[in-house]
């Protein structure tokens, strides 16, 4: 006997308009949990979605960062400028116990002075191309000395500061003996 064959013999049985109660009521349930189940897939694929979408983002904004132009790509004669001013940023900055004076609160002032050079350098940097060069030039070339004077004003802060605790802690020991 085949399968047709079977089919036409119960078909009485399966000819029904609507399934038993007890059926529908195992469908109904069957079909919620289903349901459910699928608002949490959802549900995840929403969240990866949005965290690789603000991860992406946030990569991208830190490219934008790092390729922001510099005076060498005006002309070769302000990239040895600009050279020149970087190298001595970075002796002072190397000869300086930067971290140790970021502590301290006498220095803050400075550390806010150089922060709003670096971000005016950042956004001046951003503009090379789009604006006048001449008037560009200047005023990065005026964060660069600006610079360099207040990392000089910080060494000699720092270098007071502590002759100042030298000299106290010798009067100190001289009292003491």
């Amino acid at each position: 006997m085949n399968i047709e064959d079977l089919i036409k013999q119960r078909k009485e049985q399966l000819d029904v308009e609507t399934p038993p109660t007890e059926m529908w009521d195992k469908i109904k349930k069957d079909w919620k949990s289903e349901k459910n189940f699928s608002w949490w897939k959802v549900a995840a694929v929403i969240f990866i979605a949005t965290s690789l979408g603000l991860l992406l983002h946030n990569i991208s904004l830190q490219n934008q960062v790092e390729e922001l132009a510099t005076l060498g790509d005006i002309s070769e004669e302000y990239r040895s400028i600009e050279n020149s001013y970087l190298t001595q940023i970075i002796a002072l900055e190397s000869s300086i116990e930067i971290n140790q004076a970021r502590s301290q609160d006498d220095f803050k002032w400075i550390f806010e002075e150089l922060n709003t050079l670096e971000e005016i350098n950042r956004l001046y940097r951003n503009d090379i191309g789009k604006i006048n060069e001449d008037q560009l030039v200047g005023v990065l070339i005026d964060c660069y000395e600006k610079k360099i004077r207040l990392l000089r004003k910080l060494e000699l802060e720092i270098q007071r500061t502590n002759k100042f605790k030298d000299d106290e802690e010798t009067n100190n020991h001289s009292i003491r003996m």
